[in-house]
């Protein structure tokens, strides 16, 4: 996945505006606006379902549309701003599952962008309705690489936001657990330290942001293993 090559920190500044959409145009933006209506409607049926396996298929079976739609509206960028501009939006018009569609549909559609194979513009739908890759672009190994490598863009803005919230490279939730543990085996600087780590996060998360990690975690990182899987079957 992403690289450990440095990139400038986002700032509060660019957080606060990304969160505001103050300035910023997006092609993912313009999709919603557009589909607004449609989606709005497919909100009230999915609202009357209580299963979550329903749930799930009625997005599967609904929603083609819309990664249809991102696959049209592209190129676009997916920066650490653009993110959370994108899902500042998101989070007032989706909710639960859809969210985790959402950030699947982006992701695939960003993961095809500067390919030249036809084939691949079927990807983002088919795996919203499959979570498998078309059949048509497995043997594809340089187009599956290519995949890969944008995902990997994708995770490393994602890292970026996490260490603007934590203020740490490492895993946040593992950082406080060790650090817990020592604490608890009377070691203050471990103590002073989870104290930080707490009064970080609390600082600098905001209900936009608390939502991106949970909701690209279930949408982003499942792309990549029928990815993986196809390319060791080419090995």
């Amino acid at each position: 996945m992403a690289g450990a090559e440095q990139r400038p920190e986002l700032t509060g500044e660019q957080v606060s505006r990304a969160e505001r959409r103050d300035g910023i145009t997006h092609p993912v933006l313009s999709v919603i606006e557009q589909h607004l209506p449609t989606i709005n409607h497919l909100t009230e049926g999915y609202s009357q379902i209580t299963n979550n396996q329903e749930q799930q298929r009625y997005i599967r079976e609904h929603y083609g549309f819309l990664a249809d739609a991102f696959v049209e509206a592209g190129p676009y960028t997916m920066e650490p701003t653009d993110i959370v501009a994108i899902w500042s939006r998101a989070t007032e018009v989706f909710s639960g599952y859809h969210r985790y569609a959402l950030a699947q549909m982006i992701s695939s559609a960003y993961a095809i962008q500067g390919l030249d194979n036809p084939e691949w513009r079927r990807y983002p739908r088919h795996y919203l309705e499959t979570s498998e890759l078309p059949e048509e672009v497995t043997e594809d190994r340089d187009g599956m690489l290519h995949a890969q490598s944008r995902l990997d863009e994708i995770d490393r803005s994602l890292k970026d936001i996490d260490f603007y919230v934590y203020g740490t490279h490492e895993s946040a939730m593992s950082l406080a657990f060790n650090l817990s543990k020592k604490e608890a085996a009377g070691d203050q600087e471990a103590k002073r330290q989870l104290e930080e780590l707490i009064a970080h996060q609390e600082s600098r998360t905001t209900p936009v942001l608390g939502q991106i990690h949970e909701n690209f975690g279930n949408g982003l990182y499942p792309l990549y293993f029928p990815l993986m899987n196809a390319l060791k079957k080419l090995d």
